[in-house]
């Protein structure tokens, strides 16, 4: 059984994770839950009675899988029976790949397509439909459990866009593909049609959790709880989320009432809450309580909870001044609030605001650095075997990070295993040394990486020709860097391609990050700094639901910060005849009787 120190948790973390009937835990923003899900996992895999089970955590993001597992090993827990990752990765391991006989369309083998080949052949498709303004960005789809549907919202598009999907779906399966909605509906396929694979992992699994479940789809939803199901209730679940921050409902995801979760897993769930905010000033907690959509109760219980926050709302400033706003804000920050660079985040509801203001900022304050994952020279396509590689390659072999290489090295060589290499002599630790050894001395970024993969393939003996899988990766993993440092380069960041700057990528971060509200979502600064929140940007225009939408983009906003909160409406952005005054506040900002601070 494994135990811990006398109060390394609080009451309601300990309550989740000794309950032994499924779960529903409402977790506030700060309270732990990483932690809590820690710990859970760790209790549950000290509690299973033999080898062949196997503990599942369904994480939204690979670097959730990455923190929660790393935690995990650290608390001296044996993980060899802890399976953690995205529910594609999920459905590819345990259903897809070993069960894909069972559908006649994967019967003859199939490769996942990249998210580069995908937007190269969709765009290629889209070419026909120019005079109708049909561009990739029109292209979208979230698979359901009856078919795919189309996520356009101009329905005037929608018979061209069929006719464009009928012929990509025709081109994947010509060549032997799938895509990553795919992945979703033919999993959910395979068990609706074949009951005893629902039966053989539910013996499997005798414990699963789902994290951040208010971002899940529906099919996402059915395809656990077929799994569940077929245990009548013997398997268990932890499903952990908080609703008021399900900002990703225009990809499908959403907070299943608790009602319905139960009427679908066909038994009931414990509703418990993480209601201690460890991470948030009072008065921060005070302010993004106001844009709550879930009635859940957040205490300020953290060491940081009687600052002295600063909240300042400018909806005066204009668009041409708005760089030199930011940056007086910055330095108040640093210079007043003793705030490291570090400790700093600028977001924006969309990747084109931050794209052309990161820039400037570094002009204008050319002795600080900027940092965010908009700004790597190539995109993290974690299912790109390259991009794996690369982990390795960019990063320093040092004591802190080894468990991690390691971990990176296995899946390297799982990979190769798949694409029908013998790695009978290579263990992941041989792997890494042999990664170790390689010295290349070149400065371009692309150039760098060629030459070493190059060194890679050498000493293993691999020739790329031979192995389609392993060059087509190669060649979609070149060709989007090239595309995506490019752009930057246009966008002002000359020197982008340096292998510095590639490196950077899997650092920890160092200086001021910039990203989307989006790509902040879990993380924690003791500074957030957000502009251009503005009607049609806070939400996007083609949102279904705007005003709770909008609600919940400033919750996720502002519960990021620890500390001090700087809210920006620019004057004058995207002025037209309907907007003489460029857009207006997202309206929620307006309607907020706050008081704020004047700096």
């Amino acid at each position: 059984m494994f135990f811990w120190e006398e109060n390394s948790l609080n009451k309601d973390q300990e309550n989740a994770i000794f309950e032994k009937n499924s779960v529903l835990l409402i977790a506030c923003p700060g309270s732990g839950k990483t932690r809590t899900l820690t710990y859970k996992m760790a209790y549950e895999l000290s509690r299973l009675k033999t080898k062949k089970h196997f503990v599942i955590a369904i994480t939204y993001t690979n670097n959730a899988a990455d923190e929660i597992k790393e935690r995990v090993e650290m608390l001296g827990v044996d993980v060899s029976q802890l399976w953690i990752g995205t529910i594609h990765s999920f459905c590819l391991e345990w259903i897809i790949n070993p069960y894909h006989l069972h559908l006649d369309m994967l019967k003859n083998g199939f490769r996942v397509i990249n998210s580069y080949d995908s937007e190269t052949l969709l765009t290629q498709l889209c070419e026909p439909y120019r005079n109708e303004r049909i561009t990739y960005w029109d292209c979208g789809i979230i698979a359901k459990t009856d078919g795919y549907h189309l996520t356009c919202s101009n329905r005037n598009k929608h018979e061209s866009l069929k006719k464009i999907y009928s012929e990509y779906f025709k081109t994947l399966q010509q060549n032997n593909q799938i895509d990553f909605e795919q992945i979703l509906f033919l999993a959910y396929s395979l068990l609706k049609q074949n009951p005893i694979i629902c039966s053989i992992l539910a013996k499997l699994f005798p414990f699963i959790l789902i994290d951040e479940y208010q971002d899940t789809k529906e099919i996402q939803y059915h395809i656990i709880s077929q799994i569940l199901k077929a245990n009548n209730g013997d398997s268990k679940t932890l499903i952990v989320g908080d609703p008021n921050q399900s900002i990703y409902q225009s990809l499908g995801g959403y907070a299943m009432p608790q009602k319905e979760l139960e009427e679908l897993f066909g038994f009931k769930l414990i509703e418990l809450g993480l209601t201690h905010n460890y991470r948030s000033s009072q008065s921060v907690i005070n302010y993004f309580d106001y844009y709550k959509t879930f009635p859940n109760t957040i205490i300020a219980s953290g060491e940081h909870k009687d600052y002295p926050s600063t909240i300042t709302f400018n909806f005066n400033i204009s668009l041409n001044d708005l760089v030199k706003e930011i940056s007086r804000l910055i330095l108040i920050n640093i210079k007043e609030k003793k705030i490291s660079p570090n400790e700093i985040c600028i977001v924006a509801p969309q990747w084109a605001h931050i794209a052309s203001i990161t820039r400037r900022l570094m002009i204008e304050l050319p002795n600080l650095s900027f940092d965010g994952p908009g700004m790597a020279p190539f995109s993290r396509d974690i299912e790109n075997f390259w991009f794996k590689v690369s982990r390795i390659v960019l990063t320093e072999p040092s004591p802190h990070l080894y468990v991690r290489r390691m971990r990176w090295s296995k899946e390297v060589l799982d990979t190769l295993e798949a694409a029908g290499i013998d790695i009978s002599n290579l263990t992941p630790k041989l792997l890494l040394k042999i990664c170790n050894s390689i010295e290349i001395d070149e400065n371009n970024g692309l150039a760098y990486l060629r030459f070493f993969f190059d060194e890679i393939c050498n000493k293993l003996a691999i020739q790329l020709d031979n192995y389609s899988l392993l060059k087509e990766h190669y060649i979609s993993f070149f060709e989007s860097s090239e595309q995506r440092i490019n752009k930057l380069i246009r966008e002002g960041h000359t020197f982008i391609g340096d292998i510095d700057n590639f490196r950077k990528v899997f650092k920890q971060k160092e200086g001021i990050t910039v990203s989307t509200i989006h790509g902040v979502k879990g993380e924690e600064y003791d500074t957030m700094i957000g502009f251009a929140l503005l009607d049609d940007y806070v939400p996007h225009f083609s949102d279904q639901n705007k005003l709770e939408s909008s609600k919940k983009l400033l919750y996720v906003l502002a519960s990021r910060a620890r500390k001090n909160l700087h809210i920006i409406s620019e004057r004058e952005r995207a002025v037209d005849y309907r907007n003489p005054h460029g857009k207006a506040p997202t309206p929620y900002l307006l309607t907020y009787d706050f008081k704020y601070n004047i700096l």
